[in-house]
């Protein structure tokens, strides 16, 4: 009896003490999963023959900073993002726009995050530092061969995009072009990454910039009036141009598929006046001289102007807005190519009578790239899994390189 007393008031204290082994072991990878570290990116925005903008995220606020150089082991210059005369802290999204770059120059690139743990107004405490290495090279009109990919309606499938852009050849892709509905509907920071950007950063984006052209999906949603944050442009625009290896990159923004008044959007869309102000500056940008020189001119427009016979017009407006309002001004102009996707079914469309340039639209698990020579536009489009689905005919040069 004392010897069964004694085993029952000792079971508590075995309980406890297993209790504590395992309390310690689940706080013990919590507190190293807590500390600083650049969680998403960095990944490359805005390229142009003079810039490169750099973008990442770290799990604390801090203060960050780019050095960079023409080799990796001499990082001789050091740029902070500053707004208003005060340097960017206390954040946990940064943003480095590098400037006075060479065109078709590689720079190679260290960012660095350092915490901050008590931000006073005469005092800062600063904590531990966290740094990522990589390289990119500046755009170059004068570029006579390059390659371009272009991915669009993923909605959220990582992993199918994983599996897509595992299965890239690399060699020789100086952009990729995110046609639109990457994202479905973008609700937090966790989701843009999670679902879209770290999938990227993983393949090439750290490296080679990668191209955001907005989808109606990327209009709805919490994060759709942050999104210029984490893909900013040069213009401050999402409609813009740039041209690289004598491409006219003409990216346009069609907003939502359907009319303002769509009880959907509840009173929060105003695309109507947006695409008026667009199409001012659509009409300029035809007439600028980089277009006129440019030996090929592309249009990147996520919403094609062609209108699938199964889709209520009355309600999906904006592909005959399109057709009827920007269509006409870009055959004019001369365009050669239009990528564009939204229909989530790969389509060819040679130009006719009434579109006077040929349309290739993405399907939601095909990856097309553009092999550019001073020739030649050459278009393959391949599956996820790296099979050949189509070769689109190839487009020629509207002129010779000099």
């Amino acid at each position: 009896m004392n010897q069964q007393r004694r085993f029952t008031r000792s079971w508590p204290c075995l309980v406890c003490a297993l209790c504590c082994v395992s309390l310690a072991q689940a706080v013990e990878p919590a507190a190293a999963a807590d500390e600083l570290r650049i969680s998403g990116g960095p990944y490359l925005q805005a390229p142009s023959p003079r810039s490169m903008t750099l973008v990442w995220t770290t799990n604390r606020k801090c203060t960050s900073k780019v050095e960079y150089g023409l080799s990796a082991d001499r990082l001789t210059e050091t740029v902070r993002a500053a707004q208003h005369g005060l340097v960017d802290a206390n954040t946990t999204l940064h943003r480095v726009i590098v400037n006075g770059l060479r065109p078709g120059t590689k720079y190679y690139y260290r960012v660095t995050s350092t915490e901050i743990l008590e931000f006073k107004p005469y005092k800062v405490k600063y904590g531990p530092s966290v740094q990522k290495e990589g390289y990119f090279t500046t755009l170059d009109p004068a570029k006579e061969r390059f390659s371009f990919c272009v991915i669009n309606d993923r909605h959220d499938r990582a992993a199918e995009l994983r599996q897509a852009l595992a299965s890239i050849d690399w060699e020789g892709v100086d952009l990729v072009i995110a046609l639109g509905d990457v994202m479905n509907d973008p609700m937090s920071e966790t989701q843009i990454f999670e679902k879209f950007i770290n999938p990227c950063v993983e393949a090439f984006a750290s490296r080679i910039p990668l191209v955001l052209v907005r989808g109606n999906h990327e209009t709805r949603g919490l994060m759709a009036r942050s999104l210029m944050e984490y893909f900013p442009t040069a213009s401050g625009r999402f409609y813009y141009s740039f041209v690289h290896g004598g491409v006219h990159f003409l990216l346009l923004d069609g907003g939502e598929d359907k009319a303002d008044t769509s009880p959907e959007y509840s009173g929060l869309a105003a695309f109507d006046d947006y695409l008026a102000e667009q199409t001012d500056w659509l009409r300029r940008e035809l007439q600028s001289q980089n277009f006129a020189d440019a030996r090929f001119r592309i249009c990147l427009l996520h919403i094609p102007p062609a209108v699938d016979a199964r889709e209520d017009e009355k309600k999906f407006i904006r592909s005959p807005w399109i057709r009827n309002h920007w269509s006409p001004l870009l055959g004019q102009a001369g365009i050669d190519l239009m990528l564009s996707g939204h229909t989530h079914r790969y389509t060819e469309l040679p130009a006719d009578e009434d579109r006077a340039y040929p349309l290739v639209i993405g399907g939601t698990d095909t990856v097309i790239r553009v092999d550019v020579s001073p020739e030649q536009l050459r278009l393959a489009t391949f599956k996820n899994d790296g099979t050949l689905l189509s070769r689109p005919p190839d487009v020629p040069a509207r002129k010779p390189a000099k």
